[in-house]
């Protein structure tokens, strides 16, 4: 299928500026293409009068033009750029969006408050299989909160405060005073919000910089694997004493810690005053990561432009759909894979101690496992594991994404996962390299063994076949054996 365009989204927040590069297809899919960012500091001295100084337009300006020259190169058929907190705010905001427009050729969008919260839940939603949940996006000159219930955007509100104005407005105390000053202001602003005594004790999903530099900052405490940030979870309970060791650091020292870019060292501690605020008010136990905001929101308007409202019916299908396109997997095989590792898995889980969320994996890997031959068929499972663990796949937690590679690849010490790996080249076997219809494979408990149609031909050409080995593993890790009968006439 042709793609429908190529998407260049350019998001110009207070903080930084950044540019998403999609190919998106008719059936709703789409594939990133590029994307970069750079810290821009619009909002840096608007706190003084009101205004964007002519420094920050022309930092903005020079990462703005050198974005759209990428994306032109690209082939971009269509812009989406957007500003938010630091032009919505600012006394002089239309002689900058004329200012910009003038100097890049594009047309910016200015998001109100209400827009910004809404894009940053469109962003998540689509891509974090969460129900219920506080959605919070700590900016460089706002932060937004989204009150989400069965994945229905419920309320939302933007507060004028992010971790860059908030070191503007209090910097000047040090430090102590500063992080106390920018609690303080937050907390007094969310006493205001009534309805987030409905958010009590839900999950925080965290947006934004300050969030991922607590998710890094965690795994580098916790000594965790550096896994991919979309979906990484850490205690609520982490970010006070963090907060506290922070502040006792002088910012140089800050500018040495993994996981802290050395252009967040100086305003971390503010956006983690905000972070503590919002914990405070609510009372969560768990903070999610959503490497996904505001573009991925825009993406998923322009996607479901038909739908009545922007949100996937299933954000794992559909992320399991991305991944088909791009890595072009055959989905008619896919789809017989699929069906078969499926039935062989319902027809002997009484029997072998799984259950269905070993179903869930075992479909995922299903799905996805052709999508190493794009690499190449050689060790094709192998590359197919590679891309479970390096591409981003939604819908699943870190540890369920871990458990589909290690399925694909048939290499864990995990039992579990080996007995999925076992049944899903089982299914690969019967159907593609001996051609068994479903209809001819049966079960029986009393001795567990698979029955299968086909008589002596079958039974002869078996031992030849590229994966007989799966007998013999079969037998091993499932306490099965397989018996070729005669089909029936």
């Amino acid at each position: 299928m042709e793609r429908s365009e190529r998407l260049g989204i350019l998001d110009l927040g207070s903080n930084s500026c950044r540019m998403s590069l999609f190919d998106t297809f008719a059936d709703t899919t789409y594939r990133p293409v590029y994307e970069v960012k750079q810290n821009v500091r619009l909002a840096k001295g608007l706190s003084n009068d009101g205004s964007l100084t002519d420094e920050s337009l022309s930092r903005a300006i020079y990462c703005l033009n050198r974005f759209v020259r990428v994306g032109k190169l690209y082939g971009v058929t269509r812009w989406l750029a957007v500003a938010t907190a630091a032009v919505r705010q600012a006394d002089n905001r239309e002689y900058a969006l004329s200012l910009l427009e003038h100097e890049t050729g594009v047309p910016f969008r200015v998001l109100t408050g209400d827009e910004e919260a809404r894009y940053g839940y469109l962003g998540v939603i689509n891509t974090v299989a969460l129900n219920d949940a506080l959605i919070f996006d700590i900016g460089g000159a706002s932060s937004e909160l989204c009150l989400v219930r069965n994945r229905q955007l419920l309320n939302a509100i933007s507060i004028p405060y992010g971790a860059l104005n908030l070191r503007e407005m209090y910097g000047a105390l040090g430090e102590l005073e500063a992080v106390e000053r920018a609690y303080a202001v937050v907390t007094e602003a969310l006493a205001d919000v009534t309805w987030l005594a409905n958010a009590c004790a839900l999950p925080l999903i965290g947006l934004g910089g300050t969030a991922r530099a607590m998710a890094k900052l965690h795994m580098g405490d916790t000594g965790a694997e550096w896994t991919r940030l979309h979906g990484y979870s850490f205690p609520a309970s982490y970010t006070g004493g963090k907060l506290r060791e922070l502040q006792a650091m002088s910012v140089n020292k800050r500018r040495k810690i993994k996981g802290i870019a050395k252009h967040r060292a100086e305003i971390i501690t503010s956006g983690m005053a905000i972070l503590q605020a919002v914990i405070d008010h609510v009372r969560p136990t768990t903070i999610h990561i959503s490497r996904n905001g505001i573009r991925e929101g825009l993406l998923f308007e322009a996607l479901l432009a038909e739908a009545q409202t922007p949100v996937v019916s299933s954000v794992l299908a559909h992320s399991v759909s991305n991944l088909q396109r791009q890595f072009e997997v055959d989905r008619n095989i896919a789809a017989i894979v699929t069906t078969a590792a499926l039935r062989l898995f319902d027809v002997m889980q009484p029997d072998v101690d799984l259950n269905q969320e070993d179903r869930m994996i075992l479909w995922t890997a299903a799905q996805i496992e052709g999508a190493g031959t794009y690499i190449h068929p050689e060790h094709a499972a192998d590359h197919a594991a590679y891309l479970v663990q390096s591409t981003y796949l939604y819908g699943l937690s870190n540890e369920q994404w871990a458990r589909v590679g290690h399925v694909v690849s048939g290499k864990t010490p995990d039992s579990r996962c080996a007995k999925l790996s076992v049944l899903l080249r089982l299914a690969r076997w019967l159907t593609l390299e001996l051609g068994v219809p479903l209809t001819d494979i049966g079960w029986i408990t009393q001795p567990r063994q698979l029955s299968i149609a086909g008589g002596a031909d079958l039974y002869a050409i078996a031992p030849d076949t590229a994966d007989a080995k799966v007998v013999e593993d079969a037998q091993r890790l499932l306490g099965i054996t397989l018996h070729f009968s005669q089909a029936a006439s």
